[in-house]
C-alpha cells in the first residue's frame, strides 16, 4: 500500500500541474516562439503576448520574442507599448527579414497612435529594399511584399493631406506611393477618391488598418 501511494502522488502532482516537468521540457525559446505565433494566428494576442514575455525571459536578446511581444501589444490596442518593443528589438536585428518585420510593426503602431508624420520619418531612418505582407497583420506568415508599405506610406501621407493633382516624383505624397503598387497607376480626381483606392488596394489583399 505504502508504495503505491508512493507511486500514485507524484502522478496526482504532475496532472495537477498541468503537465509540470513534461511542459519544462518543450517550453524553450524556440517552442515558445512557434506557440506565441500559433497563438496570434488564432487571434489570442493575450496569450501570444504572453508566450514571448516567457521567451523574452529565457532569452533577453531574441529578437523575435521582442517582436511578437511588439505585434500582440498592437492587437490588443496598445500602441505606445508596442513601439518600445519593436524599439528594443532593433537592439537585436541581424538579418533582413527581422528589419522588416520590426519596421512594419514600428509604422504600424504609429499609424494606430495617429502619429502620421512619424510613419514617414521611419522610412526616411531606415533605407530598406522589401517589406514585410499587409499591415497590421492579421496573421504573422512572414511574407515579403514591398507593395505593402509603400500602403502604409501612401495612407499616413493621406493622413496628413499630403497628396497632389498633378503626377510627381515626391515621396511625401500619397498618390506617389499608391502609384507605386498599382498596375495601371491613378489619377488625382479628389481626396475621397484617393481614399477610396487606397482602401480597395488593402481589401483586395485581405489586409486592414
Amino acid at each position: 500500500m505504502n508504495k503505491l501511494l508512493i507511486l500514485v502522488v507524484p502522478l496526482l502532482m504532475l496532472a495537477g500541474c498541468g503537465g509540470g516537468i513534461l511542459d519544462e521540457k518543450v517550453a524553450d525559446y524556440d517552442s515558445l516562439i512557434e506557440s506565441g505565433w500559433e497563438k496570434y494566428n488564432q487571434y489570442k494576442y493575450d496569450a501570444a503576448y504572453q508566450l514571448f514575455v516567457s521567451a523574452k525571459k529565457q532569452n533577453s536578446e531574441g529578437v523575435e520574442a521582442h517582436i511578437g511581444s511588439g505585434w500582440s501589444l498592437l492587437r490588443r490596442q496598445h500602441p505606445d507599448s508596442a513601439i518600445v518593443a519593436f524599439r528594443t528589438a532593433f537592439d537585436y536585428v541581424v538579418t533582413l527579414d527581422d528589419s522588416v518585420d520590426t519596421i512594419t510593426g514600428i509604422t504600424g503602431s504609429y499609424l494606430a497612435r495617429g502619429d502620421n508624420s512619424k510613419v514617414l520619418d521611419v522610412f526616411k531612418k531606415y533605407l530598406i529594399e522589401s517589406y514585410e505582407d499587409i499591415f497590421p497583420l492579421k496573421k504573422h506568415d512572414f511574407f515579403i511584399d514591398e507593395s505593402d508599405l509603400e500602403i502604409a506610406q501612401a495612407m499616413a501621407c493621406y493622413r496628413l493631406k499630403l497628396y497632389s493633382s498633378t503626377e510627381i516624383v515626391d515621396p511625401d505624397n500619397a498618390l506617389y506611393h499608391l502609384n507605386q503598387v498599382l498596375v495601371t497607376p491613378a489619377s488625382y480626381i479628389d481626396p475621397e477618391t484617393l481614399l477610396q483606392s487606397i482602401t480597395d488596394y488593402i481589401d483586395d489583399k485581405g489586409g486592414d488598418f
